[in-house]
């Protein structure tokens, strides 16, 4: 089995240059949309030339929503805007600014063995799939442990 037999197409997208707001307003859009069920929300972002530059994950978000915590006392992270203000912080940044920077990715062709041994490594939730340099799909990790343990449940 290959890359392209487990792969979903409809990849959700968003370039290095949309802001973070944008980017949380796609993932509450994709959020429970029946093509992604059982997927670990996420953005593919592309650079300017449609190439993959990178994943934008929740926690690529909360990570930037936490920032430095450094002086932060534990009654302002008790207030009820400290999150208000903080998104006020990030949500004109572009998202180049807070994707994690996912430099693998694997070709149609890839085989599961290799793509499990990838994700297992690396600990990944999504796996662009790559035709040249552009993007033609993502694999998640729950299809791959469906396919690969498809003969477990027929």
């Amino acid at each position: 089995m290959k890359a392209r037999d487990i792969m979903v197409s409809d990849v959700p997208v968003i370039t290095t240059k949309a802001t973070v707001a944008q980017a949380v307003q796609m993932l509450k859009d994709n959020y429970g949309d029946e093509s992604f069920i059982n997927a670990a929300p996420g953005l593919v972002v592309l650079s300017e030339r449609g190439g993959l530059a990178g994943i934008l994950t929740p926690l690529s978000v909360i990570t930037a929503l936490i920032g430095d915590m450094t002086g932060v006392t534990s009654a302002a992270k008790l207030d009820d805007s400290f999150f208000s203000e903080r998104c006020d912080m990030i949500k004109g940044l572009p998202v180049s600014e807070i994707m994690e920077r996912q430099a693998i990715s694997v070709t149609e062709d890839a085989h599961v063995a290799d793509i499990a041994e990838l994700f297992v490594k690396h600990r990944f939730q999504r796996l662009p799939v790559v035709k040249g340099s552009r993007v033609v799909g993502i694999i998640y990790r729950s299809r791959l442990l469906f396919a690969m343990t498809e003969k477990m449940t027929t």
